[in-house]
C-alpha cells in the first residue's frame, strides 16, 4: 500500500498495536499502518494498481486451486511484522501464505508476526508515493525476514523485478520487461509475460 509524501504519525506503542489496544475510531485498520515509533495514514490505489492485483490475485488462486496447495492468498489485507532499523508492517498488494500460517494469523489479527513462518509471495505494484520503499527497502526487509519471493511490477516502466530466496541470507534478483515471461519459483508454470501482467498493455 501506499503512504503519503510527508505522513502524520500517531504515537502508540507496538504491543499496544500488535495487541489492538487502541481506539480503532480514531485508528481504523484499514487506514493505517506501524511505522517505527507509531502509525502513519495510508492512501487508497490508483485504478490501475487495483487492476494488475486484481487479475494477478485471480491467477495465483486458480494456480493455487490446480496445484492443490495448502496456500492462501490475499490482497491488500494481511501484513507482515519486519524490523530493519525499527518495527515495520508492511501490507504486499498481495500476500501469499500457507495453511498453517493463516491458522496461526487466528481470527482476531491481520498481521503475519517474526515468529510465524514466513510468507511463499509477496508482490507490489508500485505507484510513485511507494517507489522507494518498493524498490529500495522493502526487498531487503522481506529477505531478512525469510519471504520465499518478492515482485516488484512497475507498470509504468514496465519491468518487473522478482527476488527469489536461494538461501538464508540472500536472494536471486531478476528483472523482465515487456514479452519476457516472469519466472517465479513458488509459481513455476505461471507463465505470464510483463504485459499480460500489466493490465491494459
Amino acid at each position: 500500500m501506499n503512504i503519503t509524501a510527508t505522513p502524520q504519525i500517531i504515537p502508540i506503542s507496538w504491543n499496544d498495536y500488535l495487541t489492538r489496544n487502541f481506539d480503532r475510531s480514531i485508528i481504523p485498520w484499514e487506514q493505517y499502518r506501524y511505522s517505527g515509533t507509531g502509525v502513519i495514514e495510508v492512501v487508497g490505489e490508483s485504478i490501475q494498481t487495483v487492476e494488475i492485483a486484481d487479475a494477478l490475485r485471480d491467477r495465483l488462486k486458480a494456480e493455487i486451486k490446480r496445484l492443490g496447495t495448502d496456500w492462501k492468498t490475499y490482497q491488500n489485507s494481511i501484513s507482515i511484522e519486519v524490523e530493519r532499523s525499527s518495527k515495520q508492517e508492511r501490507i504486499p498488494d498481495i500476500l501469499v501464505i500457507d495453511g498453517a500460517t493463516r491458522r496461526l494469523i487466528g481470527d482476531e489479527s491481520r498481521m503475519v508476526t517474526r515468529d510465524m513462518p514466513a510468507p511463499t509471495l509477496a508482490v507490489e505494484v508500485i505507484s510513485p508515493s511507494s517507489q522507494k520503499d518498493d524498490l529500495k527497502e522493502k526487498p531487503f526487509e522481506y529477505m531478512e525476514r525469510g519471504v520465499g519471493e518478492y515482485v516488484s511490477i512497475d507498470w509504468r516502466a514496465k519491468v518487473v523485478t522478482v527476488w527469489s530466496r536461494t538461501d538464508g541470507k540472500s536472494y536471486n534478483y531478476c528483472q523482465y520487461t515487456k514479452t519476457q515471461s516472469v519466472v517465479l519459483e513458488s509459481f513455476p508454470d505461471l507463465g505470464l509475460t510483463v504485459n499480460e501482467l500489466i493490465v491494459g498493455s
